[in-house]
């Protein structure tokens, strides 16, 4: 698997690097996001918890995947702005079962029956006057 970095371009405003990778991946599959991730980590000197892959995609037919990445400066600013999709979606397939099965399903709350409208009085016209 090779690994070549498109484009990079530094957020300051979410404190973040936006990395655009290219990864060509011969006579494979197309790789998983957590070690992909523990690779770009290892690459740019952060930690993992403040490296996530936002988005892949792999053209059919062909071996080459795009991703897109964001590496945070910190695990907590990380934390505050990637949504939780994205973090469920950067763990080892183990633990994303897990979670999953953690979630409690939702209650149905019964609805009350609609309240019948008020019946239209009808107004009889008046009698002319005399």
């Amino acid at each position: 698997m090779d690994i070549k970095i498109a484009t990079e371009h530094y957020n300051p405003l979410l404190k973040r690097k936006e990395i655009f990778v290219t990864i060509s991946h011969q006579s494979t599959g197309t790789p998983d996001r957590f070690g992909l991730r523990k690779q770009l980590a290892a690459r740019y000197n952060s930690k993992l918890e403040a490296t996530y892959i936002t988005k892949m995609k792999t053209k059919t037919g062909t071996n080459e995947t795009i991703c897109k990445a964001h590496v945070y400066d910190s695990p907590e600013w990380a934390s505050r702005v990637e949504p939780k999709f994205i973090k469920n979606r950067n763990l080892p397939a183990e633990e994303r079962k897990v979670s999953a099965k953690a979630k409690k399903p939702v209650e149905k709350v019964e609805k009350a029956p609609p309240k019948a409208p008020k019946p239209v009085e009808v107004k009889k016209p008046a009698e002319g006057k005399k």
